[in-house]
């Protein structure tokens, strides 16, 4: 149980001035104190005259040849060191035990234009999940890679059983206001710059040109520009400084 006069000066202690003091002790300086805690010189000298006011004694002998400890300021000293220790490693266990990693695997395209713009709303609903996004289009083994969960482009057909759906996925032509000015029938396209999502690793129909052509009753000229793109953002990019017309995605 604390003294009477024990507990009176301790109350007047905040954490801050023991954090002050256990520095400016360390380094024998104010100075090198204040740039370790990021606050002022004169913020340090408060902090400390705050402690030996409390306690009623001197904490450092200030001479021509620098600070040393008076030996009630290396008792105090070997105190607030031991104790500030204690408490960083109790709050390092609690933060360790309240926080939670996930894992997510996903493609690029995925990542940046669905995930990402969302998580800064999760961080503020859950702010005790960290979360680490894996964008490739290589798919994993979640439990070797260490991953919780996959978000995959997947045609799901009647009848089929995996995964539960996250989100269903349509496609559309898209194009920056200037260009899609020109184009008021299907056969406008034909004179149109394509913008073309190519990658070999994964091919879908409602997300081919040829494919597109066909329900439009189109058919492609050879002679059509057209501009690849391995990743998907950057077609949506191209798209969008009116170099030509995409297909979309949404939502």
């Amino acid at each position: 149980m604390l003294s009477p006069s024990s507990s009176h000066a301790l109350r007047a202690m905040s954490l801050d001035a023991i954090r002050g003091f256990e520095s400016a002790a360390r380094h024998l300086s104010f100075t090198t104190a204040a740039e370790e805690l990021c606050i002022t010189q004169s913020a340090v000298s408060k902090q400390i005259k705050s402690l030996e006011d409390a306690l009623g004694t001197a904490l450092f002998l200030r001479g021509g040849k620098g600070l040393s400890l008076t030996a009630e300021g290396r008792q105090l000293f070997e105190a607030a060191r031991a104790s500030l220790a204690q408490l960083a490693s109790a709050v390092d266990r609690l933060l360790a035990v309240d926080r939670v990693s996930v894992s997510v695997t996903t493609t690029p395209s995925f990542a940046a234009l669905w995930l990402a713009p969302k998580l800064a709303q999760f961080q503020q609903l859950e702010p005790a999940i960290d979360v680490r996004v894996d964008a490739s289009e290589v798919r994993v083994n979640l439990e070797r890679e260490g991953m919780d969960l996959a978000v995959r482009l997947y045609p799901v057909q009647p009848g089929d059983e995996g995964p539960p759906p996250l989100l269903q996925e349509q496609a559309l032509l898209v194009a920056a206001p200037g260009v899609a000015a020109r184009i008021h029938t299907a056969a406008d396209i034909l004179a149109t710059p394509l913008l073309v999502y190519y990658d070999p690793t994964t091919r879908f129909p409602w997300m081919s040109w040829p494919d597109w052509y066909e329900r439009l009753g189109l058919k492609q000229s050879t002679q059509q520009p057209c501009l690849y793109f391995s990743q998907y953002e950057n077609v949506l990019t191209a798209a969008l400084q009116g170099a030509g017309i995409a297909i979309g995605r949404t939502p």
